[in-house]
């Protein structure tokens, strides 16, 4: 009964695995956003802001919000990461590439390693596995070792692994994970405070995985 809650889990959370998250990469331009957006409150613009919280948190069409954007296109700078965002964690990466695209110019320079990151999470949506899984492991060569980015690196690796069936390297790539949550507690915590259902943990995520990839290795 555990396996299949974990595996109800992995699924229900699998945007965490996969893509957590685009907006990572994004936060460079929000906080500069944030600080520097200062349009005056005109009706389109407010029409724009309850278009985009419609969409967000009551599933409203897209169209009225794309719309708004189109009469008001620096809300694009505002809102594009939390769009693309979505899009990705709805499988939905053709959606998501044009407003992808334009964060990744913006944050390229001040944040490469999270950009690189978070082009990997609209890879992931388009079902490009084998590409998704390249650019991790060439990401985690890159990246401080005691890193935050590091460990969601790294739980991506693994979780890429599963998804093209190779359980040897998933089952690497989790005792590795395992390594990093032990050598870094504050990081290890925020992981965990990340992933959690319940009583159920990363640590019993880990542990599920290790016992699968290990029956089939």
């Amino acid at each position: 009964m555990k396996d299949q809650w974990l595996d109800w889990l992995q699924e229900r959370q699998r945007h965490f695995f996969y893509g957590i998250t685009f907006v990572v990469a994004a936060l460079f331009v929000a906080f500069q956003v944030f600080g520097k957006f200062h349009k005056p409150f005109t009706s389109q613009y407010l029409i724009a802001n309850q278009a985009f919280e419609k969409w967000m948190l009551q599933g409203e069409a897209f169209e009225k919000l794309e719309h708004a954007l189109k009469d008001n296109p620096e809300l694009e700078t505002k809102f594009g990461a939390l769009i693309a965002d979505k899009f990705i964690a709805q499988n939905e990466g053709e959606k998501a590439q044009n407003f992808a695209d334009n964060v990744f110019k913006r944050v390229l320079k001040q944040t490469p390693e999270h950009t690189i990151f978070a082009q990997g999470s609209l890879l992931i949506a388009n079902k490009d596995f084998r590409q998704a899984l390249t650019s991790a492991v060439t990401l985690k060569g890159d990246l401080d070792k005691t890193s935050l980015l590091y460990g969601f690196n790294l739980i991506r690796i693994a979780s890429l692994y599963r998804a093209l069936d190779t359980p040897d390297q998933e089952l690497a790539a989790l005792e590795e994970l395992e390594t990093y949550m032990h050598n870094n507690e504050k990081a290890s915590s925020v992981l965990i405070q990340c992933f959690h259902e319940g009583d159920l943990t990363l640590n019993d995520y880990i542990s599920h995985r290790k016992t699968s990839a290990g029956k089939k290795s």
